[in-house]
């Protein structure tokens, strides 16, 4: 089981204090804005922008927000300059100077457009459905679907699926099945490069996300500070905070406890 993040509070910031540089890892969907039955509902409240704006202020942290979303989506929606942006769980990441689109699924993107043709054609006549062509990445989310059709969705994005399977796998994801290009890079990957790319001496990762897919970062920063968002006990991360109103309340924490070194332009 892990241990609340903030019964923990004294020996993280005896961390950040040690640390060179920090780098914070910020999940969107159900961690820094709660899960809306439309994606496109998700909206980042004042407080919590204003927040982020004076942590990226600090020189000493890095804030990288990374997300099944495009960058663009992103951007769009945190509206704030200095972060670095990661999007289709990592398959693009630009800002800080930092630019990467993973070529293999770059690749793809045709084939993936197809798939979801496809996939949205034979889903069209369940309510609630969404599929979300996102270029790099595809979700089909089923949050608005009633209980009863759930195992339909899921058995006709697995059988479309399979007959692309030598370029893309099914992944589930909090209310939606994610397909993914075969490429060996997630998020766990993506946090890692981005912190080699940014590498200027003892770094500590702080990373926060609610998604199964952050389970694969919460295993590759096996130094870092990692936080499951959420009522899940079945996690890799070694805290838990109970939802982003939590979340919230541990970045006004930070922006007020971390030390800084100086302030970027």
């Amino acid at each position: 089981m892990n241990q609340s993040l903030f019964q923990n509070l004294p020996s993280i910031e005896a961390r950040i204090s040690r640390a060179d540089r920090v780098s914070l890892f910020l999940d969107f969907d159900g961690t820094l804005v709660p899960l809306q039955q439309d994606p496109a509902a998700a909206q980042l409240d004042t407080p919590t922008r204003e927040t982020l704006s004076r942590i990226a202020h600090n020189a000493r942290i890095v804030t990288a927000i990374i997300s099944g979303r495009t960058v663009s989506d992103l951007q769009l929606r945190i509206g704030l300059r200095g972060l670095v942006y990661a999007g289709n769980h990592g398959l693009e990441i630009s800002g800080r100077q930092l630019s990467f689109i993973e070529p293999a699924a770059a690749a793809r993107r045709e084939e993936l457009r197809q798939l979801s043709g496809r996939l949205a054609t034979k889903l069209g006549n369940i309510a609630g459905v969404l599929v979300e062509y996102k270029g790099l990445t595809a979700s089909v989310h089923y949050r608005g679907v009633a209980a009863r059709e759930v195992a339909k969705v899921e058995g006709t994005v697995s059988a479309l699926a399979s007959s692309a399977a030598a370029s893309f796998v099914v992944r589930s994801g909090k209310m939606a099945f994610e397909i993914v290009p075969r490429t060996g890079w997630h998020k766990g990957t993506a946090a890692l490069w981005i912190n080699q790319s940014l590498d200027d001496g003892n770094g500590l990762s702080i990373y926060l996300g609610d998604d199964t897919t952050d389970e694969d970062a919460f295993r590759a920063l096996t130094d870092g500070i990692t936080v499951k968002v959420g009522n899940s006990t079945i996690t890799s991360a070694g805290y838990h905070l109970a939802d982003p109103c939590a979340v919230h309340e541990f970045l006004e924490w930070l922006a007020k406890h971390a030390p800084a070194r100086t302030t970027r332009n």
